[in-house]
């Protein structure tokens, strides 16, 4: 883009220009994201979104329920690079806070369902098991739940469980590497993180915990996402 403008205007352009002159073209200014895209098998991926295609049309006819699953990580050790701040003014600056991370373990529905646990510290094997198991008591008619290849999922605990659960009608469906969009529970995470938590619920490992639990016990009545 910057070699196309020098050659309309025939002339080099300064950096203050570019940053002038890029926006009136079409651009914005965004923050470039690390992706592991390259790396999927795109005939896997393409198969798989009619594979969901076909279980949300038995979701939608009443034969199945279908959940997606995921853990999420919270920490108030707050990353923020940039911020507004006046002129002139000492630089701004968040003091470092010793805290473990708060994770979250959940079931998410399409329709707004969702079961959800948390824990202090990283998830482990067996505190996914255990969610599944607890999970697995709740059913009412033969379900699927979507999930990726994380270490903790393929682990030898899980693995063994999985014919117990088929049992009891629950069924497991893995994603293809490297296509974190198939799960659909991110779009949760997303909104947790940017959109329903504020800032201040983050100034104290208490408020952090009511504000996070505030939000999952009322996901699908205060708080909701429209899926396509």
């Amino acid at each position: 883009m910057a070699q196309r403008l020098t050659d309309t205007f025939k002339k080099s352009l300064s950096i203050v220009s570019l940053r002038r002159l890029l926006p009136s073209n079409g651009l914005s200014y965004k923050r470039i994201r690390k992706s592991l895209r390259h790396l999927r098998n795109q005939p896997d991926y393409e198969f798989f979104q009619g594979e969901v295609k076909t279980l949300h049309a038995l979701e939608q006819t009443g034969q199945i329920d279908l959940f997606y699953y995921d853990e999420m990580g919270l920490s108030r050790q707050a990353l923020v690079p940039y911020g507004w701040q006046p002129k002139g003014a000492s630089p701004a600056f968040i003091g470092a806070t010793p805290s473990g991370n708060l994770t979250t373990m959940a079931f998410m529905s399409r329709d707004n369902r969702l079961r959800a646990f948390t824990c202090q510290g990283a998830a482990t094997a067996e505190l996914v098991v255990a969610c599944f198991e607890d999970f697995a008591q709740s059913l009412t008619k033969p379900t699927i739940v979507i999930l990726d290849n994380a270490s903790i999922h393929r682990s030898k605990a899980f693995l063994n469980r999985i014919p117990a659960w088929r049992k009891q009608n629950l069924l497991i469906q893995f994603i293809p590497p490297y296509c974190p969009e198939l799960n659909l529970i991110e779009i949760l995470w997303k909104h947790i993180k940017y959109h329903w938590l504020r800032p201040q619920d983050f100034l104290s490992a208490d408020s952090l915990v009511q504000a996070l639990t505030q939000i999952l016990t009322s996901f699908g009545e205060n708080y909701r996402i429209t899926f396509d």
